[in-house]
C-alpha cells in the first residue's frame, strides 16, 4: 500500500507555528509564506538538524524484519491495541498520529485492526520510506531531536519507546497535551525499572528508564488523566538481568544490540507464546513489574469513557 495525504491531520509551521496548507507539492505557511516540499510522498518539515543521531540508519533493514517477525515487537503491538481498545471505547473514530514511527510496522498492525492513521513522524527518511510503503497518511520528516510540529486539535497520539530518548520529557509531555484536543488520548510506551539502565540503553539512545511511579507523575504534571498504566514484558525480565549483566560481559554494546534484534525462530516462539500468556493477565488487571510500561492519558475534556485501572 502506498502513502497518500491524509485529511485528518493538522500540521503547524515549523518557523512560525501557523497552520499549514496542504496542497500536492508539498505544504506552505500562509503566515510567513515558507514552502516545505513534498519528495518521494514525504513532506519534509526540517528547518536544521538538532541533537546527535540516535540511531543508525544502516539498521532500518533489519529493524523492518524484526518489527514483522520479533517477539517483542509482535507482543509490544499487540498489548498497545488492547489496552486502546478497553480504555477508549470510539478507538476506531480516532485517528492516530505516530511520532517516531521507524519502518511503519507497528501502525501497519493498527492500520489493519481498524485504527485509522493521520500520519506519522520520523527524523529518518529511510524509515519513513518503508512506513508509507505499508499504509496511508501524511508521513513527515522532521530533524533529530525535533518532535513534529503538529496543530492543535489531534484525536490520538502514539509516542511507542520514544519518550526516554528525549531530554526534557516533561515539556514533551505538557507540548502534547497542548495539541491534544479536549478528551484527546495519548498512548505511550517506555522502557522500565530505572536500575535496568545500562549501556546498551545508552548505546540505543535512551536518557533514561521509567518508574511507574514516575510516569504516572509526569503524565499528572503535564495535565493528563492517566486511564491506564501497566508493566509489561514481565518474562523477560530474568532473562534480560542474566544476560545485560553477566551473560553480556565482555561484549560490546552494539553487538549486544544486534544480538537481541537477532531473530532464532524456537527462541522466538517460546518468548511471544509466554508474553501472550502474560497479556491474558493484563486483561484483567495491571502486571505489577516488566521491562517495559504503557500508558493510555486523556487530556481532561469531552471524551470516551474511561476505564478504571
Amino acid at each position: 500500500m502506498t502513502g497518500g495525504r491524509s485529511a485528518k491531520v493538522r500540521l503547524a509551521c515549523p518557523a512560525c507555528n501557523e497552520g499549514l496548507t496542504l496542497d500536492r507539492a508539498g505544504a506552505s505557511c500562509p503566515r510567513c509564506g515558507t514552502r516545505y516540499p513534498e519528495k518521494e510522498g514525504i513532506l519534509r518539515l526540517t528547518v536544521g538538524s538538532v541533537g546527535a543521531t540516535s540511531y543508525d540508519p544502516g539498521y532500518f533493514p533489519a529493524l523492518a524484519r524484526a518489527e514483522d517477525e520479533h517477539f517483542w515487537f509482535v507482543a509490544r503491538r499487540e498489548v498497545i491495541l488492547e489496552s486502546l481498545q478497553r480504555a477508549v471505547s470510539d478507538w476506531k473514530q480516532r485517528a492516530l498520529f505516530d511520532i517516531g514511527c521507524g519502518t511503519g510496522g507497528l501502525i501497519k498492525f493498527l492500520s489493519a485492526a481498524g485504527i485509522p492513521i493521520a500520519g506519522a513522524s520520523d527524523a529518518y527518511l529511510e524509515a519513513l520510506c518503508r512506513a508509507r510503503e505499508k499504509v496511508e497518511g501524511t508521513f513527515v520528516q522532521v530533524d533529530e531531536g525535533r518532535l513534529p510540529p503538529l496543530g492543535a486539535g489531534q484525536s490520538l497520539i502514539g509516542l511507542f519507546d520514544v519518550l526516554e530518548h528525549l531530554d526534557d520529557d516533561r515539556g514533551t509531555l505538557a507540548w502534547l497535551g497542548s495539541v491534544l484536543e479536549p478528551g484527546g488520548i495519548l498512548v505511550l510506551t517506555v522502557p522500565a525499572l530505572p536500575w535496568l539502565y545500562s549501556d546498551l540503553d545508552a548505546a540505543a539512545g535512551h536518557r533514561r528508564r521509567y518508574g511507574r511511579r514516575e510516569l504516572r507523575q509526569k503524565l499528572e504534571a503535564a495535565g493528563f488523566e492517566v486511564r491506564t498504566l501497566t508493566h509489561f514484558m514481565a518474562p523477560l525480565l530474568p532473562p534480560l538481568v542474566l544476560y545485560r549483566w553477566l551473560l553480556g560481559r565482555g561484549v560490546s554494546a552494539q553487538e549486544r544490540w544486534n544480538r537481541e534484534l537477532r531473530i532464532v525462530p524456537v527462541v522466538n516462539s517460546l518468548l511471544l507464546a509466554l508474553l501472550r500468556l502474560e497479556r491474558l493477565w493484563l486483561r484483567v488487571a495491571p502486571m505489577p513489574v516488566g521491562s517495559s510500561l504503557l500508558a493510555v492519558a486523556a487530556r481532561p475534556g469531552t471524551g470516551a469513557p474511561r476505564e478504571p485501572r
